[in-house]
């Protein structure tokens, strides 16, 4: 779901591109950064480098791992067959409806927008097999929902290939081409399935649109749980008949690009993808007209789609025919081209006030189309456009022209409240691409503002986490996005919390107020989407192109989520007298890796009838009878109960078959049975259920248990057969223990080693090595791995580094340590904690001027730093940081270590009116509050000491990415001057 965008601009007046450097550096100095520099991470997980804080470095985030999760959104958004690799184990395949919608002239009932003068007429090229059927699987769910919409699908396809096409070192220098070919690949197999040809190639019809956004949003659960028959999914197609030019434009430029992009991997699928993009452009020429959107995603014009795919076909085919439809004019020059729909004539200017975006696409067309032409005004209206977006961050070529985007209170560039970071994100590509063609002062400003941008959406924001899910510690939760939620109760409030991490997707946003809300059911503040993602792919990808350093993509990723019994039954007893035991039997289907039907379940109540056969009586004394049975309720089949059936007779053990074979069940199924035993022939009743091995573990409450077994398809899949003991692991002998483990290679502040590998014996297999830091665990390592590093270290220390294997079954071999002495700073002056023991102060910054505060650096060597005060990045001034607010600003020290040895935060500080503690906001260690609900001290007019009591406080010590943090969005204003900050 989203909202309609506006595809506007304004006329204006022209310059030529500058390159005097106007760019503001507020927000880059406060984190300290300058044009052409900026504090992107460096060492994160990697096959042979895993740090303590893999989403997080010394100077501010691993955009290289940011770039390597983005893309595991889409495989989390994928619909159809698998085809994908299974990266993501709770996807699985889903609405297989989609191979066969019904050819008929009926949307209402799952069918297609054609009439049925059309699907008779050209049934040949619809349904040549005559299935009566059409099949448009693939393609990606939308958003959190399962629609399949046009405009996005197309645009989301084009810019992600167009990312590919400019900054393609980037994906293969973090290893993961192969992983953002295959997402390019799953789109253009969609879009050429859902293009169907005539025999001479034209094309005939195109379907852009799957689902009905009104009845898809009913449903809140996994897409593979989705029912077409209680949730009609029909199909729209342009045609003549219905055109729809600016789908199918837009498909165009996607294909096209991505044929560019797969020339060199596969010339003969990239030939078909242009070949098709050709036609599809042709037919969207000949038949103009917007297409259909359901309410959800309404097109303004086509010519902005037209251009798009014009602009991307003459690159490809180098034939100016593409150029002249965008660009032609009359002998006035009046633009009777595409470009005559935004701009009268060449006489003219268009000041561009929006974002390429799924329905505006004129920020990629003039950044495609001026390094063609080298017009200026092409250069001009691309610039000044990034220029607006900065918010004035960087200003315009013109001193008088004040026209920019909104910014929030923070700085980050707000278009609009719906997806504002999606926005923010497409313009930091933009900005990429502007800087591979322009080699500009301007351009590095550009892109320096961008890498504000783009560290408020990983974090340096003053709600305090990312809105990139899973990336940081410290990130959105709870998205708008059915499969990750996983329910199975069609609500957006059960479960609680989500199932699954929707890694790398990002979240709409923040507000104006830097307000966001990171609640499942806000569509606003938390929708995902694959437009979303797109801008953000992009603008990664060039941040890892044009900046060095931006850290490692991580090993191994994603991680595995922990296995669960997805079989199982409960028990309850419902009623107990001297001739029946009636129970409730609960059987579960909770797969979720992935989750999906099972028509194969069963379950066996045991009883022993040992009681019975000992005052005479057999089995033929025990009846059963069925009280409730939930699946005949359903209206769709019902349990076959059958028993009781001997299990060994000897012992008087029997059972009965709870068979649910041929009924399709997910979540739970419940029935209600009563064990009935007759009297004997002295009218004595010798019934007692406390023997039965089903009995043993059920009282009056429903309870899991496993004397109650579950058959999958007549395979034991949970639970204890009676004579059994209880199983014991099928593993547990611990692996060896690695061997030679030695230090490779010491820095000032980590340290290498390697090892040789261990083996396993017990069967489950080695699955990865653990390495401790004095005894405390520090990182994984997986099984295929020898070597690892240690960060985070101090300066000339020794520590005790241990490593030890663990296997499938969790079981852990011994730990072997050896002792590595990290070397001297690279200062040459020690930075270590001087030999200090547990006792003394930890300083984290005093101000004295060594690290000078510019330099971004406290005394722990971390990164510190301020921003949005009234006096910019704050000024140390008599060996104190003097921060003045007025209802803004954030600070920030960095402290990257283990301090459970310390009991309390220090802070020396004095303000201008005294009682500042309760305008400033404080965060450590996961907690967030007000400075004065978090101590008994205030703040007063001259230096004193304000200490937080870290148990009392709730701040886990141990917290990855430790960092004190400040903000001052409370209301209030006046002036902090802080002096120190430590632990004690």
């Amino acid at each position: 779901m989203t909202e309609h965008d506006a595809k506007s601009g304004g006329m204006g007046r022209t310059t030529t591109d500058g390159d005097t450097d106007l760019f503001r550096r507020d927000l880059l100095a406060a984190m300290g950064l300058g044009a052409g520099s900026v504090a992107l991470g460096t060492d994160v997980a990697t096959p042979s480098v895993v740090s303590r804080a893999a989403a997080q470095t010394d100077l501010g985030f691993d955009y290289a791992h940011a770039l390597q999760q983005s893309l595991y959104f889409y495989d989390a958004n994928r619909c159809g067959a698998t085809t994908m690799g299974n990266r993501l184990q709770w996807r699985g395949e889903c609405h297989h409806s989609d191979t066969e919608i019904p050819l008929d002239a009926a949307t209402e009932d799952g069918g297609t927008n054609l009439s049925g003068s059309f699907i008779e007429e050209y049934s040949d090229v619809l349904d040549p097999d005559g299935t009566g059927t059409i099949d448009v699987s693939g393609g990606f769910h939308d958003a959190g929902d399962h629609m399949k919409f046009g405009l996005p699908q197309s645009y989301s396809a084009s810019t992600l290939s167009w990312a590919l096409y400019e900054f393609e070192d980037a994906f293969r220098d973090v290893g993961s081409y192969d992983h953002m070919v295959d997402i390019l690949r799953h789109f253009a197999d969609y879009f050429l399935k859902s293009t169907f040809r005539d025999d001479e190639g034209n094309v005939v019809a195109f379907c852009y649109h799957v689902g009905e956004g009104s009845i898809d949003h009913n449903y809140w659960g996994p897409p593979e749980l989705q029912s077409s028959e209680e949730y009609p999914r029909p199909a729209y197609f342009a045609t003549p008949e219905d055109p729809a030019s600016d789908q199918c434009a837009g498909t165009a430029a996607a294909l096209t690009i991505t044929s560019l992009v797969l020339e060199s991997e596969d010339s003969a699928y990239a030939a078909e993808c242009l070949d098709t993009a050709q036609a599809l452009y042709d037919f969207a020429v000949e038949n103009r007209g917007l297409g259909y959107d359901g309410g959800f995603y309404d097109s303004s014009y086509d010519e902005d789609e037209l251009s798009w795919a014009a602009v991307w076909l003459h690159i490809a085919t180098e034939d100016d025919a593409y150029l002249d439809d965008i660009l032609a004019t009359d002998d006035s020059g009046t633009y009777t081209g595409y470009l005559g729909e935004i701009i009268d004539s060449t006489d003219d200017d268009w000041q561009n006030i929006w974002v390429h975006s799924w329905d505006t696409v004129w920020g990629g067309v003039f950044l495609k189309l001026a390094p063609i032409t080298d017009d200026p005004e092409h250069w001009q209206i691309a610039r000044w456009n990034l220029e607006y977006l900065s918010g004035g961050s960087v200003e315009h070529e013109d001193d008088n022209d004040t026209n920019y985007a909104s910014t929030s209170d923070a700085g980050f560039t707000v278009l609009n409240t719906w997806g504002s970071a999606r926005y923010n994100a497409a313009a930091q590509f933009q900005a990429m691409v502007y800087r591979k063609y322009r080699d500009t002062e301007k351009a590095v400003a550009l892109t320096d503002w961008a890498a504000t941008q783009m560290n408020y959406i990983m974090g340096d924001n003053s709600f305090g986490y990312s809105l990139i899910v899973g990336f940081t510690d410290d990130h959105a939760e709870h998205p708008h996005h059915r499969a990750a939620h996983g329910s199975k109760e069609n609500s957006m409030e059960e479960p609680e919390e989500h199932r699954h991490t929707l890694w790398g997707a990002l979240v709409g946003g923040p507000d104006e107020d830097d307000t966001h809300v990171d609640e499942t059911s806000d569509y606003v503040y938390n929708e995902v989407a694959i437009d979303f993602n797109a801008g953000l792919v992009g603008a990664l990808a060039g941040f890892n192109t044009f900046y060095d350093d931006t850290g490692e993509a991580v090993a191994e990723f994603p991680p595995g989520e922990e296995p669960i019994d997805a079989y199982y039954a409960e028990g309850e007893v419902l009623q107990e007298n001297a001739d029946r035991t009636q129970v409730r039997v609960t059987i579960h289907n909770e797969s979720i890796h992935p989750p999906h039907r099972e028509d194969g379940l069963s379950a066996r109540y045991f009883i022993d009838v040992s009681e019975l056969r000992d005052a005479g009586q057999s089995i033929d004394a025990v009846s059963v009878e069925v009280q409730y049975d939930q699946q005949s309720t359903m209206g769709d089949g019902s349990a076959d109960v059958s028993g009781p059936i001997a299990w060994d007779e000897d012992a008087g053990i029997y059972y009965i078959e709870l068979d649910w074979s041929g009924n399709q069940i997910y979540g739970a199924r419940e029935i209600q049975i009563s064990m009935i035993a007759e009297q004997d022939d002295n009218w004595e009743s010798n019934w007692d259920p406390s023997n039965d091995p089903s009995f043993q573990d059920i009282g009056e409450a429903a309870t899991v248990t496993e004397a109650i077994s579950v058959y999958l398809d007549g395979e034991l899949v949970y639970g204890q057969l009676p004579g059994e003991s209880e199983s014991e692991p099928d593993d547990t002998t611990a692996p060896t223990a690695p061997s030679n483990l030695s230090v490779v290679e010491t820095t000032a502040s980590s340290a290498e080693v390697e090892w040789e590998a261990a083996s396993d014996e017990g069967g489950s297999g080695l699955d990865h090595y653990t390495i401790s830091v004095a005894g405390d665990f520090d990182q994984q390592v997986g099984a295929g791995t020898t070597t690892a590093t240690v960060e985070e270290l101090d300066a000339e220390t020794t520590y005790e580094i241990g490593v030890s294997a663990v296997d499938g079954a969790g079981n852990e071999s011994d730990t072997v340590t050896v002792e590595a002495t990290t070397d001297e700073a690279d200062d040459g002056e020690d930075d270590s904690d001087d030999e200090e023991s547990p006792t003394d102060a930890l300083v984290v910054n005093d101000y004295d001027g060594d690290p000078a505060w510019s330099s971004n650096r406290n005394d722990l060597g971390q990164w510190c730093g301020a921003g949005s005060f009234e006096n910019g990045a704050g000024e140390v001034a008599d060996g104190a940081l003097v921060l003045e607010y007025d209802n803004g600003g954030w600070y920030q020290e960095q402290i990257n270590r283990d301090v459970s040895d310390y009991s309390s935060v220090v802070l020396d500080v004095c303000g201008a009116n005294g009682g500042e503690e309760n305008e400033i906001r404080f965060a450590m260690g996961g907690v967030s509050g007000l400075l004065g609900d978090l101590t008994g001290d205030s703040i007063g007019t001259s230096a004193g000491e304000v200490r937080i009591d870290m148990e009392s406080a709730g701040i886990d010590p141990t917290a990855e990415g430790l960092a004190v943090r400040l903000n001052f969005w409370q209301g209030g204003e006046s002036t902090l001057a802080i002096e120190a900050i430590r632990l004690e």
